[in-house]
């Protein structure tokens, strides 16, 4: 068996950063029906995601689980987590939402907005699964502001490709929790040496971070910890805030 302190939900979260994205839509179809699919065998699971038996085996072992059959097992525990809501969450959440109104309003946003209407592209680089879903959010704003938006892929190599065809003009949103990974920083400050009329935009968690110091607008935002038990472990999880435009 494998680690049994640590819950399906916790073990996706950690591994996020190394699953392929075949990978990420395998969990995504395991988590919609995670009760149902508990009761499958591993033949009529595969059949159902349209995916390879070894696929699944793979992902298993990738996520730290001994098998199927564990598999199945974390699938039953998720679809019946007992949740246990933080008693402060409420207030947290509006003093929260306060606080990131107040930052906006403090701040002057006129050229931040002028060089979005006139980027030739934006590009929107993500640096996890949490960040992809808040890329995503902000693609369909800029849509509705008549921009067209590039969504890559996290893989660092990627970034590292398509480094070479940014054009002067051209806007590059970077979305990471901590903001403080030194091999996109690294990756970033070349970039802007081949490129110095890129115009950087980073959105990291509240703090002072490496990436926020490089960019040409820092954009932050706060989290609030909440806890749910699960088999009487309790496991913290963060709350984004969406970007306010």
């Amino acid at each position: 068996m494998g680690d049994g302190n640590m819950n399906l939900q916790t073990r996706i979260y950690e591994k996020q950063g190394v699953l392929s994205e075949s990978e990420k839509e395998i969990i995504q179809g395991l988590l919609s029906s995670a009760k149902e699919n508990s009761q499958l065998s591993l033949k009529d699971l595969s059949k159902k995601l349209y995916v390879s038996e070894s696929a699944i085996f793979r992902l298993c072992k990738k996520l730290g689980l001994s098998g199927y059959s564990e598999l199945r097992f974390e699938l039953l525990a998720a679809s019946s987590v007992n949740h246990q809501p933080n008693n402060n969450f409420i207030k947290e959440m509006a003093d929260l939402t306060t606080n990131t109104i107040k930052q906006f309003e403090a701040r002057n946003l006129t050229n931040f907005y002028i060089d979005i209407q006139t980027a030739k592209n934006i590009y929107l680089y993500s640096t996890g699964w949490q960040q992809e879903l808040l890329a995503s959010y902000i693609s369909k704003e800029l849509f509705l502001l008549g921009k067209q938006t590039v969504l890559l892929p996290s893989a660092l190599d990627e970034l590292k490709m398509r480094g070479q065809f940014f054009n002067k003009g051209d806007m590059l949103w970077t979305i990471s929790y901590s903001g403080n990974n030194s091999a996109i920083v690294n990756e970033l400050k070349k970039i802007r040496l081949i490129d110095d009329k890129l115009k950087l935009v980073s959105l990291t968690k509240m703090g002072s971070n490496d990436l926020a110091t490089i960019s040409d607008y820092s954009f932050f935002f706060q989290t609030i910890d909440f806890s749910y038990q699960n088999n009487g472990g309790v496991i913290p999880g963060p709350v984004s805030l969406r970007l306010i435009f």
